[in-house]
């Protein structure tokens, strides 16, 4: 049997455990392209004063078909979302959205992670801004709200729900956003006894791949 193929079990498992790591978004309808051609996609409740579906020219999706979501016009105006997905145990999860100014004035856009099972509570939130040439350009931004394991430590089991907001200050209402994309992605936290076996396996396949090494540079005449 080659020396080398002994390396391949402890690297694909290294690989296996670090990839299972990542998950895919949690959130429906992420792109806003099902439901009506206006109004509120599928998926999505609202209680802005307009909501429109529609594609953009100038938005990231529009090359490959997509829609934006454009909901307005007060501060607070918002979209929100029940996942049906569960808030697990030892794990930390980033919210990002896509969006842009669709009419001034409008300053930026709050992000929440929310708890469906206790009423909606809002578990984390944050504001962020549009750069302030963006606010009249209509250019596009990936914002992402991170929420740590610490904050969910009770809340193990709930159901997860998420929504985005208008944030006009002062708030001189007819603002409007345009909603690219959302995204929910969960990131497990791996215990410190799966952690030191990463770290094992990590120093065998090193370890296997030295002696390898060390075997065939011995193996191999020098040039004279």
């Amino acid at each position: 049997m080659n020396t080398k193929l002994k390396v391949l079990p402890f690297a694909c498992a290294i690989g296996a455990s670090i990839g299972a790591l990542a998950q895919s978004n949690l959130i429906l309808n992420p792109s806003f392209n099902q439901g009506a051609n206006s109004g509120v996609p599928l998926n999505w409740s609202s209680n802005a004063g307009g909501n429109y579906n529609y594609a953009d020219a100038s938005a990231p999706s529009f090359a490959a078909g997509g829609q934006i979501f454009s909901l307005g016009w007060w501060d607070g105006a918002a979209t929100w979302q029940n996942t049906g997905s569960l808030i697990q145990a030892n794990t930390s999860y980033a919210m990002s959205v896509t969006a842009a100014v669709g009419q001034s004035p409008l300053t930026g856009v709050n992000l929440s992670f929310q708890d469906v099972t206790t009423g909606w509570t809002w578990v984390g939130s944050q504001v962020f801004l549009f750069s302030s040439g963006d606010q009249t350009s209509g250019k596009y931004e990936t914002f992402t709200l991170n929420i740590p394991q610490s904050a969910l430590t009770s809340r193990a089991g709930d159901t997860i729900g998420v929504g985005i907001s208008l944030s006009e200050s002062p708030n001189t209402q007819y603002g409007w956003i345009h909603l690219d994309s959302v995204s929910l992605v969960a990131t497990p936290i791996p215990e410190p006894s799966s952690l030191a076996l990463l770290a094992l396996g990590a120093l065998g396949s090193l370890t296997m791949l030295h002696r390898i090494k060390f075997k065939y540079s011995k193996a191999i005449p020098t040039p004279r």
